[in-house]
Formats: structure tokens, C-alpha cells, sequence
């Protein structure tokens, strides 16, 4: 039977400077990256997006690439006053970028409009892992992200398997009394967690990876996997605890997709019933690989020479 992974959030158009007078245009968003990087994993998974876009040529063109990575538009909504979200890159000497949004209003944000949490959850039952983030809550009313979250929570005790990642964005948080109230809340609906040991200082005043675990544990989650900066990635599990040693990359070029390309590794061999030591080997050289590519998604011949050439 052919598994299923749906990510849910918002994929926007993305401009970067080509040379001083041209820009070009992809497409990106956090869970959007993630969920590519697991289909060009596994190819066998059907992979999915739940999001929400307009009626026009912006919107069309979007989905016209996400055909081309087989991605599925299947559970998406179509706005007819709404459009997708924009934004601008650029990048400092040291493969470092920064952004400017244009996403406020955008079809994304009112994705659940049409929805009460069991409407929601009927609609993504399909689903055998359901992949959200911090910025997938982010962008929404607080009013939706409950009720996102009560989705979650409904399909959690009908046996699905639901992945966080708190992808914490300041900006997108009120205060970070904001945050804590709904990441904690999110935690509470997942099965699998992918925090990183920085955000969890910034949000929680977690210093260190075991903190950050007791944490996760203590809410609920039975998989979780901590990312440490040089310390190395972690998973934590009834079944015990995996390390991957910090291997940097002889080039950074562009850091953006390096969180969104491991979640989407990873959690595509954990639905392909991969073990955690060889989706997180794998995660660890997905990413590894990315940064040394320009953009939020690597080239597919790229990806092919790169990394299905070469990954275990």
C-alpha cells in the first residue's frame, strides 16, 4: 500500500537577485522545501501539500511546479479574492540570507476558513505521517491555529503519525509567552518533534539537547529529534538514543533549506518505514549536501548527482 506524507503551510514565490538588473523566481516555504526533499527521497511516497492559493496565473504557475517535483494539489484551496505570498533574498558573504516578506493576507493564511477541526481532520485523514511547523501556525489567526491544532489532535488518537518542528521565527510570535502557549501545544499532538537546541534557548531558556528532550518527552512526544549545532544531531526513543556527529560542509553557500531538507529526509524514511538510524544518516547527508547548493531546493539533475548517487 503506497504511503502518504502531507505537509501542511504555505509555499510562496521567491525572488533572489540573479545579476544587477534580472531577478529570478522559485518557489519555497518551510514545509513546501520539506516535503520535495522527501519526495526526491522516496519517489514511491505520495506526497501531498495542504495549503491554500488564488485563482490567478501566480498561483497556477506555483502549481505548476509542484506538479513538476510530484508534489499533489489534491487537498489545496483555491481563493478567488487571495493570491500567494512573496518574498525577496538576499545573501551575505558567508552564505547567510536574509528576507522581505510579503505575505500578510495571503490565500494561505485563511487555508482553514472553510473548515471546523472535524471537517479538517476528515479532510487530511488520508494521510499516514502529517508534517506542520511553527510557521505553519504562525501565519494563521490564533482562532485557526487551535483549530489546526485540534485537527491534529484528532487524527493523533485515530493512529496517524504527526511531526512538529518549531521553526521558531520571532517576528511571526507576538511575545514569546505567544510562542511557548502553542508550541507547548503543538508538542502535545506530535509523535515525532524536531527541535533545535538554539530555538529551544530562545523560547524556553533550554541549554542544553537533554533539557530539550525531558521537555519534549514530558508533553507527549516518543521520537524526538534534537539538532545541536557542532554537537551533533540526536534522536531520542523508547528504543534508545542515535548520534550523528556534526560533519560540516567544505562549502556553505546557502543555509536556508538545511532544517527543511533534513525534516523532509528524515521523516520520509521514518514513513517508509526506514529505521531512525538510517533516516537520520540520511537526513544528516541530505543536508549536508544542500548548503553547498545555491537555493531553498536543489536542482533535481543536481539532487540526482549529488545525493541519490551517493546516499546509504
Amino acid at each position: 500500500m503506497t504511503k502518504r506524507l502531507i505537509a501542511i503551510g504555505e509555499c510562496m514565490l521567491e525572488l533572489q537577485p540573479k545579476d544587477e538588473a534580472l531577478l529570478s523566481v522559485a518557489y519555497a516555504g518551510d514545509t513546501y522545501n520539506a516535503v520535495v526533499y522527501g519526495k526526491r527521497l522516496l519517489p514511491e511516497l505520495d506526497c501531498c501539500f495542504f495549503s491554500a492559493v488564488g485563482q490567478d496565473q501566480l498561483s497556477d504557475a506555483m502549481l505548476a511546479r509542484w506538479h513538476s517535483e510530484g508534489i499533489s494539489e489534491r487537498l489545496v484551496q483555491r481563493k478567488h479574492d487571495k493570491t500567494i505570498g512573496i518574498y525577496a533574498i538576499s545573501t551575505d558573504e558567508d552564505g547567510e540570507r536574509s528576507f522581505s516578506y510579503w505575505r500578510k493576507d495571503s490565500a494561505a493564511t485563511q487555508m482553514l476558513s472553510s473548515f471546523t477541526s472535524e471537517q479538517l481532520a476528515n479532510h487530511l485523514d488520508e494521510a499516514d505521517t502529517l508534517f506542520f511547523s511553527g510557521i505553519s501556525l504562525g501565519i494563521l489567526s490564533d482562532a485557526d491555529k487551535e483549530l489546526l491544532l485540534d485537527a491534529l489532535a484528532i487524527l493523533d488518537k485515530r493512529g496517524k503519525c504527526i511531526a512538529f518542528d518549531p521553526n521558531y521565527r520571532p517576528a511571526m510570535w507576538r511575545d514569546v509567552a505567544h510562542t511557548q502557549d502553542f508550541i507547548e501545544k503543538a508538542y502535545k499532538v506530535a509523535s515525532i518533534a524536531l527541535p533545535g537546541v538554539d530555538e529551544h534557548t530562545l523560547i524556553f531558556g533550554h541549554q542544553t539537547k537533554q533539557a530539550v528532550v525531558d521537555y519534549c518527552a514530558a508533553l507527549g512526544c516518543n521520537e524526538i529529534v534534537v539538532k545541536d549545532g557542532d554537537n551533533g544531531t540526536w534522536v531520542s526513543s523508547a528504543n534508545g538514543e542515535v548520534h550523528v556527529p556534526f560533519n560540516p560542509a567544505p562549502v556553505q553557500v546557502d543555509t536556508t533549506a538545511a532544517g527543511d531538507s533534513f525534516a523532509g529526509t528524515y521523516l520520509a524514511a521514518r514513513t517508509g518505514n526506514q529505521t531512525i538510524e538510517q533516516a537520520l544518516s540520511q537526513a544528516c547527508f541530505v543536508a549536508r549536501e544542500v548548503v553547498q547548493v545555491k537555493g531553498a531546493i536543489m536542482p533535481a539533475q543536481e539532487y540526482q548527482s549529488r545525493v541519490s548517487a551517493n546516499i546509504e
